[in-house]
């Protein structure tokens, strides 16, 4: 059994077969070109002139409210940014700058520039195809090969395109790193349609020359003709981002211990982006081409310019980050491209840290991972010390208690043997606790909402017991909230008060309501509802991890009407409904700073009452104020969506969906645009590989960031076992991905 520093240690050294490297982008923007009189103002006083400052701001205001804008969420970088920023241009591929300026002033003179470049030395051969870089620091030299390519003839480009990566974003996928320097000039519609007026003169003249002749025009000269005029009416009056043009060259620049290494990920490049048609070329000149990194260094070459509608640049997004996950929680999976990025999930990032809700859907079809992964949480969770309650009606869960490092402190809670009266509805509602606020009307305002949901809950339940036809009946709704408000929603009632009342009813009906209900009473799970004594106490959940389970429940399945139910899936609906407020008292039961976890397996049944909507909307509304993390599992994302609670949404998974308007409903619970062909990654994922069985999930953390996630738990085989559920031998079990 591996104690907490252990499993720390274990999981440390699984990480460094993966990279946590971080991508970051930083934007340039050459404001104006310097008059005569700024430039002998600067030699003469050694800084820039207040004039030319003056003339300057309003210009970078209007650019840092553009660049603020959504899209590129940019800001201002500050003096510590711009010296690693230098510092890892003239030094790429050296492990990441570390030793900073400590001074405070954030002015640097140009007698200080030195400090760049002096740590690095470069070495290159004549026509030579990489450049040398050693450093000169204080520690040993660290020495490094670079090659700078550069982007050839770029086919036309889709936008969007979901059959792959945005092509300047390509390189992210890449099993090493890459750097990317691009130097653009935006030009309008109308600059950039004087650009190329000489070239469209040159196809009007050819057409014009063979209808002279009266020759038949090639069709390679027609479709040039076509496209040319499509290119001159978006110019013309197409829209600004339409019309716009730019002309840039785009350098890429990858690194390697040794010039072989070196060329081999050149290669490995150039191979990669033959199948996006773009054209990698390897120039001669590397020097000067890697200087081209430096901020501030002109263009080296004008060869290899590329002239490109600026739609084009957008679609390359070179803003996407290649980070998912908050870098703060346990490790749980990595990103499912060749990067191998590592993704960590804290339950309480959103709660704590970004003050939202805690609610995290995990949806997914047969198959698809959703225990493996709520289960993978869980026990993170409470390997922190964070008290954590599971409702897992099938109960493979449960084996989470088994654990050599869970068991001391784990309870496994099966309902169906469960004491009689301990899902009585009166009572599974926790009653509020005094310390948790701040005055005295605030808490009687908590004990009217409880009592309430207490009523609402009691009234879903009788409902759910009685035959489909005698709940369509008027009346029924009638005698059952008028004996259900007698009650007062007190936590010491229960429902054989609320028989009492139906059979003192001046209203027969209530005594034809009475009756079914102490007829459902004698069934054996009936107790659970009904308590054998006056007076019951529930069971409260203090273990650090509680697995409530109820095997054998049969749920009825969803296509079947509620009149064809057998009497043992009407009962199981109840059942599973006060199961999921019997574990929402580990929220309400304890005080709203200390940290907890919830995960509700089978969530779609709780949207099909009053009672559970309640319950779900309140747990994704109260999740940031009592610092809970909300694990909701289910196999329709409909079934969460149609709650309302997608404000409430901190972060997502969602697995392997092949239906097309389950998958539309699963973009949409991911904030990803439908109908442009994403629907089709979700039916790819968890996509067999041999012998391996891998899990798949698009995950949306909660900052935005949207990416492919395997969950990995080869670092854990013992958990893995406890919670594979796949049907097939376990000796036939290889595989280490969950």
């Amino acid at each position: 059994m591996q104690s907490w520093s252990e499993h720390m240690v274990t999981m440390q050294k699984h990480l460094r077969h993966q990279t946590m490297a971080e991508k970051q982008v930083f934007l340039g923007v050459r404001l104006a070109t310097r008059t005569l009189g700024s430039r002998f103002s600067s030699l003469v006083f050694r800084q820039p002139g207040n004039i030319e400052h003056a003339r300057l701001l309003p210009l970078i205001e209007r650019i840092s409210e553009a660049v603020s804008l959504p899209g590129f969420e940019g800001r201002p970088a500050t003096a510590p940014e711009m010296e690693w920023l230098m510092r890892r241009s003239v030094g790429l591929g050296m492990p990441a700058p570390r030793d900073l300026s400590p001074l405070v002033s954030a002015i640097w003179g140009t007698d200080d520039l030195h400090s760049f470049s002096d740590r690095v030395q470069y070495d290159t051969d004549l026509l030579g195809r990489t450049v040398r870089l050693t450093s000169r620091g204080d520690s040993d030299p660290v020495e490094r090969h670079v090659a700078v390519l550069t982007v050839g003839r770029v086919e036309e480009i889709e936008a969007p395109d979901p059959g792959h990566e945005p092509w300047l974003s390509h390189t992210d996928r890449l099993p090493f790193p890459v750097e990317w320097s691009a130097h653009m000039d935006v030009l309008t519609g109308v600059d950039a349609r004087r650009s190329i007026q000489k070239k469209l003169l040159v196809v009007r003249d050819m057409q014009r020359h063979f209808n002279e002749h009266e020759l038949d025009e090639p069709l390679a000269l027609d479709r040039q003709a076509r496209h040319a005029r499509e290119v001159e009416d978006q110019m013309t009056r197409g829209v600004d981002v339409a019309a716009a043009r730019v002309h840039g060259w785009f350098r890429v620049a990858v690194t390697g211990r040794t010039e072989d290494e070196c060329l081999e990920r050149a290669r490995k490049i150039k191979t990669s982006y033959r199948s996006r048609r773009v054209t990698i070329e390897h120039p001669k000149g590397q020097y000067r081409l890697l200087r081209e990194f430096i901020p501030g260094e002109p263009v080296s070459s004008t060869a290899y310019r590329r002239r490109l509608p600026a739609l084009y640049v957008a679609a390359g997004v070179p803003t996407a980050s290649n980070r998912v996950g908050d870098r703060r929680g346990p490790y749980i999976g990595f990103t499912a491209g060749a990067s191998r990025q590592a993704v960590m999930f804290d339950t309480h990032y959103a709660t704590e840290v970004r003050e939202t809700s805690g609610l995290v859907p995990v949806v997914g079809g047969l198959g698809a991972g959703k225990s493996v992964l709520i289960g993978l949480v869980t026990y993170e969770a409470v390997r922190r010390g964070i008290p954590s309650v599971i409702l897992d009606p099938s109960g493979p869960l449960s084996r989470l208690t088994e654990l050599p490092e869970l068991r001391e402190h784990s309870e496994h809670l099966d309902l169906t043997t469960a004491a009689s009266g301990t899902l009585n509805p009166f009572e599974v509602v926790a009653p509020p606790v005094r310390q948790a606020f701040s005055d005295d009307k605030a808490f009687a305002e908590a004990e009217v909402l409880a009592a309430q949901d207490r009523k609402l809950l009691a009234m879903d339940v009788i409902r759910m017991l009685l035959p489909a036809s005698v709940d369509a009946m008027p009346s029924t709704s009638l005698v059952i909230s008028d004996a259900v408000r007698a009650t007062r929603g007190t936590a010491e009632t229960s429902l054989w008060h609320v028989v009492q009342l139906l059979e003192q009813h001046q209203d027969p009906h209530a005594r034809v309501v009475a009756n079914y209900l102490r007829d459902m009473a004698e069934l054996p799970l009936a107790r659970l509802f009904f308590p054998s004594t006056e007076q019951t106490s529930a069971r409260r959940l203090g273990a650090r991890l509680t697995v409530l389970t109820m095997p054998g429940l049969s749920l009825p399945p969803r296509s079947v009407p509620r009149d064809h139910w057998s009497t043992t899936e009407q009962l199981s609906v109840p059942l599973l409904h006060l199961a999921s407020w019997y574990a929402a008292r580990a929220v309400y039961g304890r005080t709203m700073q200390s940290r907890k976890l919830v995960a509700l397996d089978e969530t779609h049944f709780l949207g099909e009452w009053s009672a559970g909507r309640a319950l779900f909307t309140r747990l994704g509304r109260d999740s940031r104020k009592w610092n809970t993390c909300v694990l909701a599992a289910s196999q329709n994302p409909s079934d969460v969506l149609g709650m309302d609670v997608a404000n409430f949404m901190s972060a997502a998974f969602v697995g392997r969906i092949e239906d097309e308007d389950n998958a539309r409903d699963g973009l949409r619970m991911l904030r990803v645009p439908t109908g442009v062909g994403y629907e089709r990654v979700l039916a790819s994922l968890s996509q067999q590989r041999g012998d391996e069985s891998s899990r798949e999930f698009v995950m949306r953390d909660v900052d935005g960031n949207v990416d492919r996630v395997r969950i990995d738990l080869s670092a854990n085989p013992g958990l893995l076992d406890v919670l594979n559920t796949t049907a097939r031998p376990a000796a036939d079990d290889d595989g280490l991905v969950a």
